[in-house]
């Protein structure tokens, strides 16, 4: 086998995962039905690999059995326990060595053509130095094992391969407007809630594409609701964490769609029920607690007993409600504290465009699913051509889901094409994998 890599270095993006720690896997203790709603698109196709050809615990066990020692953090994030994305690379450039596999860096593919059943590939492999030299070798198999570098749509599509379009997916939410001094969010960055609801309000014009199951979607003559629940962070451009980047992820189309602008919506804390709720228990405190200063500290409290809302995030709620600085809870009329209720629990912000997450670049789109042998990882029109990892339409949300899709396909995509090469004539047992 030969692989065909055009950076000077392999495994780059295993290499800054993480923060360089590598998230290799999502908690393998989960059942394989939760693991695949973490899949925007692709869930229905993955189920087959995850369930029987390349499971998450094959995965980690595959890992374990060539030193790799795996933990699972609280969120079901997996890491290597020595925390450095080089344990992962190590393991799988050995694994590769032992499997005899060459690997020829700086190795740029220019056009793979198809020349009766055999492939060839055209590639410049540049020098030490800066002078780059022609190859043309011919293969019984080549796997496209591209991720989301634009080379691989293009060798896809010259293949004959059905594209479906690319938009970003899995980014944090802009909100410029209101992290500015008088926004809801000025000078709030790094405050983060455990568990917030974040809505996105869809224009009717807008198709709605490949909605998962997963989703709550209110749709009626004027818009829909995109929703997801979870940790939420407050960055200085706007909000990451779990719940944004999901949304960011299982509405990406959507997103992209508006140009990435449009009201987003926020509950703080959703487990206090509703803005009618809420309100009941703020205005009973300004019975119970008259005297006290209503911006010192949240009043509404979690089933844990914990306080429901960060001081610094309460206070900015308050404030922008309409609440002086030193207003008591006596002093509170019934209007202002149904503003405070509603901006606790339907908190308007205005959607101003996309940031990155960290180095986790993905996209939504790629080569068309139905195109696949899921069974095998080959096209089925054109025997030999095999697809793996992010050039497929299928992406994942964050926690190691979209390492996994990479782990599960390139396993049946590398065992299928060797199969098929052994099958070929005995002077000729070769294939190929492109990777940008």
């Amino acid at each position: 086998m030969t692989v065909l890599e055009a950076g000077s270095d392999t495994l780059s993006k295993v290499k800054i995962s993480g923060g360089g720690r590598c998230n290799v896997l999502h908690d393998t203790a989960k059942a394989v039905p939760e693991l695949l709603a973490g899949y925007p698109r692709g869930r229905r196709e993955l189920n087959g690999i995850l369930h029987k050809h390349f499971s998450p615990k094959m995965a980690q066990e595959w890992f374990t059995s060539r030193g790799v020692t795996l933990k699972t953090e609280n969120d079901g994030r997996m890491f290597p326990t020595t925390d450095n994305s080089q344990t992962i690379i190590k393991a799988l450039l050995e694994s590769a060595d032992d499997a005899s596999v060459s690997i020829k860096h700086r190795a740029k593919v220019e056009e793979i053509k198809i020349d009766g059943s055999k492939f060839v590939v055209d590639y410049l492999q540049k020098n030490q130095g800066s002078e780059k030299e022609s190859f043309s070798r011919a293969f019984d198999a080549v796997i496209l094992a591209t991720g989301s570098a634009p080379i691989g749509y293009k060798l896809a599509s010259s293949l004959g391969l059905d594209m479906v379009p690319t938009v970003p997916s899995l980014f944090t939410l802009n909100a410029k407007l209101d992290v500015k001094e008088g926004g809801v969010l000025h000078g709030l960055s790094g405050v983060s809630v455990p568990l917030g609801k974040i809505s996105y309000q869809v224009l009717a014009q807008q198709p709605t594409l490949e909605v998962p199951g997963d989703i709550t979607i209110t749709t009626n003559t004027k818009k829909s609701v995109l929703e997801q629940q979870g940790p939420l962070l407050i960055t200085h451009h706007g909000l990451s964490g779990p719940a944004a980047l999901r949304l960011s992820a299982f509405g990406a189309r959507e997103l992209n769609g508006a140009n990435y602008r449009g009201k987003l919506t926020v509950h703080w804390a959703p487990s206090l029920g509703n803005v009618d709720d809420v309100f009941e228990a703020l205005w009973m405190i300004t019975g119970t607690n008259p005297k006290k200063t209503v911006s010192s500290i949240c009043p509404l409290f979690l089933s844990d007993g914990s306080t429901a809302l960060p001081r610094r995030l309460w206070a900015s709620l308050v404030g922008c409600s309409g609440f002086a600085l030193d207003q008591t809870w006596g002093q509170a009329s019934k209007k202002i504290t149904r503003q405070l209720a509603l901006l606790v629990t339907a908190c308007p912000l205005q959607l101003t465009g996309k940031g990155t997450f960290k180095e986790e670049f993905v996209t939504a789109g790629g080569v068309d699913l139905k195109q696949m042998d899921m069974k095998t990882m080959q096209v089925k029109s054109c025997p030999g051509l095999f697809v793996c990892g992010e050039l497929l339409n299928v992406d994942g949300v964050t926690g190691g889901f979209n390492f996994m899709n990479c782990w599960g396909t390139g396993y049946v995509a590398g065992s299928s094409a060797a199969t098929f090469s052994a099958q070929s004539l005995p002077s000729n047992q070769d294939f190929s994998l492109v990777e940008d």
